[in-house]
């Protein structure tokens, strides 16, 4: 081969792989996006416990939903 073909070969094969990796990190970032955005449905759709008894238990519930509430709204 010459030495045009050979710089050919070598540039279409780093370009093969460039856009091979590209469309495998753009599928992974796809796929955790996915995965995220099932587990917040999951938390979501959780039944909400039921009150406790026990009033420092249940104060330390109200808390939690407090919390759990602002940094929903941010």
């Amino acid at each position: 081969m010459e030495t045009p073909g050979i710089i050919l070969l070598v540039v279409s094969g780093v370009i093969s792989f460039a856009v091979g990796r590209l469309i495998v990190r753009m599928r992974n970032i796809k796929r955790q996006r996915k995965a995220a955005e099932q587990q917040a449905q999951a938390r979501r759709d959780r039944p909400a416990e039921p009150e406790a008894k026990n009033k420092a238990k249940r104060k330390r519930q109200l808390q939690e939903i407090h919390k759990a509430n602002q940094k929903n709204a941010k």
